[in-house]
């Protein structure tokens, strides 16, 4: 697919940019986060007055954060893995286990897209208790996490491959 020394530059400054989106898009949230929790402290603290939205708009954004920066985990090896076992296979043994953990993840997370779009796009009519929204806002959090992790699975499998 690509070739040589070029390939590998393009390869790889398409995961950064992906990262880089993943990674900006989470800061975003957090600052809403962040911001939204601020507020109903001192709305709640100094005005003696809550307000019935700030809750709701944590616990999304906080959805959102840890889709998004799942992908940034996922780049810099932080997911959790049982990897004592594999490296004392054979080196064909080793690439098989390989292989076969890339299907497994890609199969899961097309799974996951396809559930969560479909579980998100049903419930258009309905509306969260404290912001009148759709819960499709929210629940999308989970098939564009996963999206995002799919395609960097897939570019991360093949800088492996030309390594």
């Amino acid at each position: 697919m690509f070739s040589g020394s070029q390939g590998e530059k393009g390869l790889e400054r398409w995961i950064t940019r992906l990262e880089t989106l993943s990674a900006w898009t989470a800061c975003f949230m957090l600052a809403v986060n962040v911001g939204d929790i601020l507020l109903g402290v001192f709305c709640r603290y100094v005005l003696k007055s809550s307000l019935i939205w700030t809750e709701e708009v944590a616990r999304f954004s906080l959805v959102w954060i840890v889709m998004l920066g799942a992908l940034g985990a996922a780049v810099r090896g932080d997911h959790m893995t049982v990897d004592f076992v594999v490296p004392r296979f054979p080196q064909y043994l080793q690439r098989a286990v390989e292989l076969g953990r890339f299907l497994l993840s890609v199969a899961i997370l097309i799974l996951m897209i396809c559930l969560g779009w479909v579980n998100a796009t049903r419930i258009w009519h309905m509306k969260t208790l404290a912001l009148n929204i759709p819960k499709t806002f929210p629940l999308m959090a989970l098939p564009a996490g996963f999206a995002l992790l799919l395609a960097g699975t897939v570019l991360l499998h093949l800088r492996g491959r030309e390594s």
